[in-house]
């Protein structure tokens, strides 16, 4: 009897033992906890831009400006319009500052002073190219004009009211460096300098004779200051119109 216990006891534990078996057997495997993965987001950089540079603008350098001295004394090989490019004039102011009746009769050892007259204020010349002389008999003055621009002036003294200058428009007809002026009665003028004939016997000439320019005095030539006579005489040529207004 208690053999037939134990046995059906042992015969229990054996089935026990075989279910737990078969059940071990055909259960699932466990599902694996995936495990968390941290996504390594790499953030672009921005492309590196080169430094801002602010460009250095080099200003050109300038040119001293050459100190003009007062005098200039000519030199071998000088020119006006060489000295006047040089020092910055016109050859015209050079000419008109320095007296000089003709731009090309400079010489070296010769001093020339540098300096731009005042402007010369007269009448408005009738012609815009070349030279011409006019004369305003109520100012007692003469202007040289050059391309329509004054060059000269001059105070001058034209005839009295008995003798009187002629008006109108007329051209240089006769140089003569001196020359013997007579009325045939009353005057006798020897070696009158520097004289331009315009008109039968009216000219322009050097006067040595009277110093009051300025009021009329001639028997109807036009006196000049001699060395002005001598500048106008250089200055124009045969043919030079002449103009002669009240």
């Amino acid at each position: 009897m208690f053999r037939r216990a134990l046995l059906w006891m042992l015969f229990l534990l054996l089935m026990f033992f075989l279910a737990a078996f078969l059940l071990s057997s055909c259960a699932p495997a466990p599902t694996a906890i995936p495990t968390p993965t941290r996504e390594l987001l790499i953030q672009p950089f921005p492309p590196t831009q080169a430094p801002m540079v602010t460009p250095v603008v080099l200003e050109p350098t300038a040119t001293p400006t050459p100190t003009v001295p007062e005098f200039y004394t000519v030199e071998e090989g000088d020119t006006l319009a060489k000295i006047a490019d040089r020092f910055g004039f016109k050859v015209s102011d050079l000419s008109r500052a320095n007296h000089l009746s003709n731009a090309d009769l400079i010489f070296a050892g010769q001093v020339l002073l540098l300096s731009t007259p005042d402007p010369l204020d007269g009448p408005q010349s009738p012609t815009q190219v070349g030279k011409q002389i006019v004369v305003v008999l109520s100012e007692q003055m003469t202007y040289a004009y050059e391309d329509g621009v004054i060059v000269q002036a001059f105070l001058i003294s034209s005839g009295v009211a008995a003798h009187p200058t002629v008006q109108g428009n007329y051209r240089i007809q006769t140089k003569l460096e001196l020359d013997d002026m007579t009325d045939g009665a009353t005057y006798y003028l020897e070696d009158v300098p520097w004289v331009m004939y315009f008109f039968k016997g009216y000219s322009f000439h050097g006067t040595y004779w009277h110093h009051n320019f300025g009021t009329p005095m001639s028997h109807g030539c036009l006196n000049m200051k001699t060395e002005d006579a001598d500048w106008l005489y250089h200055w124009a040529e045969v043919g030079t119109p002449v103009l002669i207004l009240p």
